[in-house]
């Protein structure tokens, strides 16, 4: 087997583009060692992009956070300039698997592997993230949405392009996230549920939402009803727990030996919106209980 050092992120297409095929991206190498391991990949060549410059890094440019392709989940849960914008980012990445994972694991291979309830893909969701991607046919910028073609498919194909970063853009005053998860404990445990919103509110009233959720469907999962229903709506605990069963009609919670009934599922998740919901609320001072 071939291992190539890649210097940039087109040094990277290049060494995968000249493999044809038969190459595939690490950087933390989570998944992509553990499918060897198993025999469901079998590249004749590994590119790392853990030395490519222009894929590390946490900067703001252009009204824009901009997070390299291999910045580590430990970087992002520790970076003091993503918890001053997005607090639940960092919360997100935080919950990954263990230390030791999150020390070698990154965002964009939480997302590019498409697991359905990645806690960092999850608590990326709500924040509009653009992912660019390199090909032979130039640069792209391609939306959450459009990264996930299946259960633990990516529309990207892994031997010929290559993510080299993630643009978010930075929220208005009035603009906050969350991030909560359901878990059986505190550490090493895959969550039940999980759900990230984000929220524009002024003078105490939703002017925008976006709600995901996950494990429940391809991919986080939009509430596209309860944030329909939730704009012009006053930011209010009544509100908010009827946006949570709302969700519910997006969603389509499976029973799992690792995750809970369907049935016990179902009665958690319009919990688990409402507190999102809740977290954005605290954020801004316009609520103050425990839950």
């Amino acid at each position: 087997m071939k291992y190539i050092l890649a210097k940039s992120a087109a040094e990277a297409l290049e060494a995968l583009l000249a493999e044809e095929g038969k190459a595939r991206i690490i950087a933390g190498g989570s998944d992509v060692m553990v499918d060897m391991e198993a025999g469901k990949l079998a590249p004749q060549t590994l590119v790392d992009i853990t030395t490519a410059d222009d894929m590390k890094g946490i900067r703001i440019q252009d009204d824009q956070l901009i997070i390299g392709a291999a910045v580590t989940l430990t970087e992002i849960a520790r970076s003091p300039l993503i918890r001053q914008y997005f607090p639940s980012l960092c919360k997100g990445a935080g919950s990954v698997g263990s230390l030791q994972i999150r020390n070698s694991a990154t965002l964009v291979g939480n997302v590019v592997t498409a697991q359905p309830a990645a806690d960092a893909a999850m608590a990326v969701a709500p924040l509009d993230p653009r992912f660019v991607v390199l090909s032979k046919d130039g640069i792209r910028e391609l939306a959450m949405g459009e990264m996930y073609a299946g259960f633990g498919k990516s529309t990207l194909n892994s031997t010929a392009e290559v993510v080299k970063e993630i643009h978010i853009p930075l929220p208005a005053d009035d603009e906050k996230a969350s991030f909560v998860r359901l878990e059986l404990r505190k550490s090493l445990s895959l969550p039940m549920l999980n759900v990230a919103a984000m929220a524009k509110v002024t003078d105490g009233v939703f002017q925008w939402v976006r709600i995901t959720m996950g494990p429940v469907g391809v991919g986080p999962t939009r509430a596209f009803e309860a944030e329909e229903w939730l704009k012009g709506k006053a930011l209010t605990p009544e509100n908010m727990a009827e946006a949570g069963r709302l969700a519910l009609h997006n969603a389509k919670p499976r029973s799992n030996p690792l995750r809970g009934s369907k049935k016990y599922r179902e009665h958690a998740l319009p919990i688990l919106v409402r507190r999102a919901l809740e977290g954005i609320a605290k954020q801004m001072g316009l609520l103050h209980f425990d839950n």
